[in-house]
């Protein structure tokens, strides 16, 4: 083993995994798998780099930055994107509007969203989340929509399949506002001239704070939340102390009425019980209660069976007490599915209406979103399939890896046995006389390195 990793006498100093085979080995490798992988069943990309969950993350994170109002995850913007997105494969086209009139204001309405204003952003073939925010952000007519004051709600889709005869990632980010209220940035610009704050005098006057982000009875599914409150009468720098069922948090600076505290870790799951005080005064606001419930609803899987009778298919499955909005979102079809008090749903969908990719979406009353993809139910015959044959399916996929996963582990182990090599040689004073060899196995790992990651890119619309 020394042999092939380790510069040695044995080896003349030339580890058997970096001599010329080697790298020719490993150059057909790569070759052969990103150019054959598709055939192979290895996916390209690394879908799990993109979640809804990211990308709605960071385009709030955006919008907070500049004094935005953040986007609320809404199901049925969701089962839009996720309508959309299946269209766009079902009918092999890349674009805002459809070879058969689809529009994006189409799919906003059939799943229930009776907007006043909405909008729509794509992308395809991006590698990571934050490479599709990027390239949004530089599109000026995709920035318009991420930084709208118009929006209050949001929806995002990932999906994988193939498009135009190429595997590739779509995203679909709807957005949208159910009222005609708008919404204009808070934070100041540089160049804008700020009017300090009238001197208050104390004399006579009451000082107090309160909070007033979250609110009591909030149940709110985003563990990272920011407590916001204001004080009246309070002068000069002042810190905030945040308690939690009297137990000290943390705490924030002001010089102005607003103050804001971010927790930087994660809310615990459950109920908190907050107070805010002046620190070093007696100053307290009133306990506000809420609720952290950042768990997504839960749909039991075991349960889950799909039927064919006649010309429809029947679909049922068991749900969380939790869940306050159940949908079925099949091709650009979006069905709305009955709660009932047994908290087991059924579905009868006729065959013609059922697409290429069919995803059954939860919602529970924290605004958390389910999405399972379901595609592999719906077979010919009377033949029921439970989940254990898809999750079979996308453990054996997750075995294999992907294109990106493959190059990306072997331009990683050859940096490694490189580093190893380079060290050897500095211990032993075989540097100098080692530089030519060292230089092209270096240049080849950067070509290769290069080459890997040439591909890390794709385009919006």
């Amino acid at each position: 083993m020394k042999r092939l990793f380790i510069p040695s006498k044995e080896n003349s100093y030339k580890p058997l995994l970096l001599r010329k085979v080697a790298l020719l080995s490993y150059t057909i490798i790569l070759a052969f798998v990103n150019t054959f992988g598709g055939f192979l069943g290895i996916p390209e990309a690394m879908a799990s780099s993109i979640t809804s969950a990211n990308i709605i993350q960071l385009t709030n994170q955006e919008r907070a930055a500049a004094g935005l109002n953040t986007l609320s995850t809404n199901a049925k913007l969701t089962a839009a994107a996720q309508a959309k997105a299946n269209n766009m494969f079902e009918e092999q086209y890349w674009d805002h509007f459809g070879p058969n009139g689809e529009t994006p204001w189409m799919f906003i309405s059939e799943a229930g969203y009776a907007y006043v204003y909405a909008g729509e952003n794509l992308a395809k073939g991006f590698r990571t989340a934050e490479g599709v925010h990027e390239a949004w952000m530089a599109s000026p007519t995709h920035k318009a929509n991420i930084m709208s004051g118009k929006y209050k709600d949001i929806g995002v889709a990932v999906v994988e399949g193939f498009l135009l005869d190429k595997e590739t990632i779509l995203v679909v980010q709807m957005f949208g506002n159910l009222t005609s209220q708008t919404f204009s940035p808070t934070v100041k610009s540089e160049t804008e001239e700020v009017t300090p704050p009238p001197v208050v005098k104390e004399s006579g006057e009451i000082k107090s704070i309160r909070i007033i982000n979250p609110r009591t009875g909030d149940v709110i599914d985003d563990a990272n939340t920011n407590v916001k409150g204001e004080t009246t009468n309070i002068t000069g720098d002042y810190t905030v102390e945040i308690l939690n069922s009297s137990s000290l948090v943390g705490e924030t600076t002001s010089n102005s009425k607003d103050w804001e505290f971010d927790k930087v870790t994660d809310w615990e799951e459950g109920e908190h019980n907050l107070q805010a005080q002046i620190k070093g005064q007696n100053i307290k606001s009133d306990v506000i209660t809420f609720t952290i419930d950042s768990t997504p609803p839960q749909i039991e899987q075991a349960s889950l069976a799909v039927k064919r009778i006649e010309d429809s298919f029947e679909l049922s499955f068991s749900y969380s007490p939790d869940i306050t909005e159940l949908k079925f979102v099949t091709g650009d079809k979006t069905f709305n599915l009955e709660l009932s008090e047994n908290h087991i749903a059924t579905l009868n969908i006729p065959k013609q209406d059922i697409g290429d990719r069919s995803v059954l979406m939860a919602t529970d009353n924290a605004g958390n979103i389910a999405e399972i993809d379901i595609s592999e139910y719906f077979l010919e015959g009377d033949e029921v399939k439970n989940d254990w044959g898809s999750n079979l399916i996308l453990w054996i996929k997750s075995l294999v890896g992907t294109t990106d996963g493959i190059s990306l582990l072997i331009v990683g182990f050859v940096f490694i046995l490189l580093s190893i090599q380079v060290y050897v040689f500095w211990k032993k004073g075989k540097l100098g006389k080692s530089v030519g060899e060292l230089f092209t196995v270096g240049a080849w790992w950067l070509i290769i390195l290069v080459g890997v990651f040439k591909g890390f890119g794709g385009f919006v619309n």
